[in-house]
């Protein structure tokens, strides 16, 4: 007996001595993996085309997932245990170089991109074996982008109207919408797109806008062909159209006896039987006469009067159109015009004026969910001006 514990004390007191003698290997399981930066990429092109890779064909290598990692020195172990992904199943991703590094783990080193996909949502280290250069020759691939920048107005051509008009997802994976169906929509343009698809390339648009004007915003790729720039004539299925997105008189006034929103305002001009709808009238009612707290249009910058004159306008009225704003047409249309009769514009004077236009915005209790442009609840914007055009 005395033997064997002896001889369990010498084998301990060796292991011991063997993880002194070799301290790596006794931590080879926990080991930081050391991150030598070799090269770091600068994308030159718009479409990242010049740091473009994809996978070698029937490649079985894994992509080692750390997402904020591009400049770091150490990775835990962690990371290249339980985070990989094969890429063979990202055969349609194009990868994108940002670094090549020398990854060291003890006795052992090799050579690794650090890479992502165009949305960002993956990035991480893969070794460069594993890639080619190249955008991926499968799915679709955005060979080109020239960024819009700016804040025009864009919808579907008339000659697309009736014919289906797809808007694709970031991805072009799945289709957000058929534009045919909101045919009265403005856009805003991102950006000109060109993708490549079975060695074919398309002209595509990015849009981004609400389909109604009240709810939320679609936005996607869209065929270039389809769509043409500035404010959209046409209000077919619209809930709101703000003032500044009307081409003319002509189809302002066309909203106003259409709408489906409109059917008050369409009541207020009836009251002013001579006086037709005038869209220039219109902007200085918004800008100028509409400063109610609750207004959506109560924060806007005055513009210019200049070629109307002997404007009047009805403050008392449209502070008691805001305070019932939760009544019903016909109770509004009735207080509106006892509040006339009040001061002097009684029905034969308002068929009597000559020479006038009426300026009018009504927004009566709309429901908006538009998070992109902070419009949430039930919006108002109750106020109508007389004028002349100052010839």
């Amino acid at each position: 007996m005395k033997k064997f514990v002896k001889l369990l004390g010498l084998m301990a007191a060796f292991v011991v001595l063997a993880v002194i003698a070799n301290p790596q290997s006794a931590q080879a399981a926990h080991g930081d993996y050391r991150v030598k930066t070799l090269k770091t990429y600068q994308i030159k092109t718009n479409s990242g085309s010049d740091v473009a890779f994809h996978a070698t064909p029937k490649t079985k290598a894994t992509l080692w997932v750390n997402q904020q990692s591009v400049n770091a020195k150490k990775i835990k172990p962690a990371v290249f245990h339980k985070k990989g992904i094969k890429i063979s199943k990202y055969k349609t991703t194009t990868w994108f170089v940002q670094k090549k590094v020398r990854i060291y783990h003890h006795l052992k080193s090799a050579n690794y991109y650090y890479v992502n996909n165009r949305y960002g949502s993956i990035a991480g280290y893969i070794r460069t074996n594993a890639l080619k250069r190249g955008f991926s020759p499968y799915g679709y691939q955005i060979t080109s982008i020239k960024w819009y920048g700016k804040y025009d107005s864009f919808h579907v051509k008339d000659s697309y109207k009736s014919k289906n008009v797809y808007m694709w997802n970031y991805k072009h994976t799945k289709k957000v919408a058929n534009l045919k169906h909101y045919p009265g929509a403005n856009y805003v343009k991102t950006a000109n797109i060109v993708m490549r698809h079975n060695g074919k390339n398309s002209n595509y648009v990015y849009l981004d806008g609400s389909p109604d004007g009240t709810s939320k915003s679609i936005h996607g790729y869209v065929p270039a062909a389809a769509i043409t720039e500035g404010s959209n004539p046409d209000h077919t299925g619209m809930n709101y159209v703000p003032i500044d997105q009307f081409v003319n008189n002509t189809d302002f006034s066309k909203y106003i006896q259409t709408g489906k929103n409109q059917k008050l305002a369409r009541e207020i001009v009836k009251l002013f039987p001579n006086s037709q709808p005038d869209l220039g009238l219109s902007k200085i009612a918004v800008y100028n006469y509409d400063h109610f707290d609750d207004s959506m249009s109560g924060e806007s910058d005055p513009t210019s009067t200049k070629g109307y004159t002997e404007i009047k306008a009805f403050p008392t009225i449209q502070k008691w159109l805001y305070a019932h704003r939760k009544a019903s047409n016909a109770t509004k249309i009735t207080g509106i015009k006892k509040l006339l009769d009040k001061e002097g514009y009684t029905a034969s004077k308002r068929a009597s004026l000559s020479g006038y236009k009426i300026g009018i915005q009504i927004v009566n209790n709309i429901s908006f969910n538009y998070p992109e442009h902070d419009m949430f609840g039930r919006k108002n914007s109750y106020t109508f001006i007389l004028g002349k055009v100052d010839n």
